[in-house]
């Protein structure tokens, strides 16, 4: 890591540089959420920064965030797998448009996105593009993957596995390849704990155990549902029962779990919250934090359940151990199995003890290893060291011509 004074000349050398952060949606999610982050930390530096998205909506919690911050934000659809025509028609129209904005730096998130700048950057006035690996399961590893990969200035991964993720399933790249875990700041809370409590119509006694992720087929919500039937059936009768919070996007899985819930009789002991904006005064409600993805990169949800002080269900996933750590009390279930979720879950229901102790020690680690400080000045540092790059190769290329 670079010493104060020599970070501090990269930062300054960046001012005034026009950067473009390059979503597959302006949906709220994980990535999304990452990289508005560095992306405001850029503009107060005195960038120029603009987002783009390859799909909607129009008014997305990306675009009220945008606006809020004043960075102008685009769509500029672009879609992979799909047929080549339509690759080809995507990628000039993506060369187009990237020559109307001439970013100098494009910074791109997630699979479609990466695949698209990989492509196409080349062709447009930008000096450095990178991709950003976000997960473990969304590449097929075909050759337009592939090339694309092979073709960007550097890798940033948020987490170490997918390093060796990347080297399975694209290959080998000349770019190097570096490791930036993702940064966690909780903003204020809107609302106090009572007050959604108050709302949601739950009692200061009840447990509440609070899920935070997209309905997308990987976050698996119908293993937590049967787990929650199970953890519902064992507790004794007379004894309160726990209510638990689903928040996130109604994506592609929302329909199936929330019929779900209604046939295994559910909803009188579950809130779908949809998208929330305060997560700060959601978490400070509640008891307990749960993920149940079958797949994960390195989650926002889990940090955000840590930087509140919550202690954590989460599957046995490399991501989710980088993130938790591997304490002896620290519980993880099997991906897709309801029984090790119920287990697990039960473990932390009736013992307020454990729950304080993990909270308390996932608050401190939250603060310790996961800043966004920390996440934005790595991230600088790897594009200042690629500009420097690319300007010394232009010097000794004019040199060579004189």
């Amino acid at each position: 890591m670079y010493s104060p004074c020599a970070l501090m000349n990269k930062l300054q050398v960046l001012a005034g540089k026009r950067f473009l952060f390059v979503f597959c949606s302006l949906e709220l999610g994980g990535a999304e959420r990452q990289g508005l982050h560095l992306a405001r930390y850029l503009k107060n530096l005195g960038c120029d920064v603009s987002v783009w998205g390859h799909m909607g909506p129009n008014d997305g919690l990306v675009v009220e965030q945008c606006n809020e911050a004043g960075i102008p934000w685009a769509i500029h659809r672009f879609r992979w797998p799909c047929r080549k025509s339509s690759l080809v028609r995507d990628s000039w129209r993506m060369v187009r448009a990237l020559r109307q904005e001439r970013p100098e730096v494009i910074l791109a998130y997630t699979k479609w996105a990466n695949v698209s700048c990989g492509l196409t950057w080349r062709w447009s006035p930008a000096k450095v593009c990178i991709w950003g690996q976000r997960d473990v399961h969304c590449l097929s590893g075909d050759a337009v993957e592939r090339f694309a990969y092979r073709r960007v200035s550097a890798v940033i991964c948020n987490a170490e596995h997918q390093v060796d993720y990347l080297r399975r399933t694209l290959g080998e790249t000349p770019a190097p390849v570096s490791v930036v875990h993702n940064g966690i700041d909780l903003a204020p809370c809107r609302k106090t704990r009572a007050a959604w409590r108050a709302e949601l119509g739950i009692s200061e006694s009840t447990i509440v155990v609070t899920m935070v992720a997209n309905f997308r087929p990987e976050k698996d919500h119908s293993t937590l549902l049967y787990a929650w039937r199970k953890v519902l059936a064992a507790i004794p009768h007379g004894q309160a029962r726990p209510h638990l919070l689903l928040a996130g996007a109604h994506m592609q899985s929302y329909n199936a779990a929330r019929d779900l819930a209604g046939n295994l009789g559910l909803l009188d002991s579950i809130s779908f919250l949809g998208q929330v904006q305060d997560i700060s005064g959601l978490l400070a409600a509640s008891d307990i934090g749960v993920l149940t993805s079958t797949h994960e990169g390195l989650s926002n949800a889990i940090l955000e359940y840590m930087a509140s002080g919550l202690p954590v269900v989460a599957t046995d996933l490399p991501g989710n151990r980088e993130a938790l750590g591997d304490a002896p009390q620290q519980p993880f279930c099997k991906p897709g199995d309801s029984d090790s979720l119920t287990t697990q879950l039960q473990i932390l229901l009736y013992d307020p003890d454990l729950r304080q102790a993990l909270g308390a020690r996932n608050r401190q680690r939250a603060s310790a290893e996961f800043s966004i400080d920390s996440m934005c000045k790595k991230t600088v540092a790897i594009i200042g060291d690629l500009l420097d790059t690319v300007s010394a190769s232009a010097c000794k290329h004019q040199r060579a011509l004189l």
